[in-house]
């Protein structure tokens, strides 16, 4: 379990990481992307909208590490990742 505001860094890296997603090698990335759904999986807390954001992460992640990225699941990743980030800001 990590604190909000390493999460919330952990977040903001996941989203330069889809980001570079269109310019670089999913392998240069993944690392990244891993860290953040592990943070976002493994940190449960009270309140119900983040852990909605995280679910959502979690699963969005998972797709994406696992698969072949295409423009769609990085996009829901994207989307994803800004909610979790909107949240956990929410939190401090």
């Amino acid at each position: 379990m990590v604190s909000i505001n390493e999460e919330l860094k952990v977040a903001k890296a996941a989203k330069a990481a889809i980001d570079a997603l269109l310019k670089t090698p999913k392998s240069a990335v993944l690392v990244t992307l891993v860290k953040a759904k592990h943070a976002a999986v493994f940190n449960p807390s009270s309140g119900a909208a983040l852990n909605e954001a995280r679910a959502n992460v979690g699963i969005a992640l998972s797709i994406l590490i696992h698969g072949m990225p295409t423009q769609e699941k990085i996009d829901k990743a994207k989307f994803a990742i800004d909610v979790w980030i909107r949240e956990l800001e929410g939190s401090l």
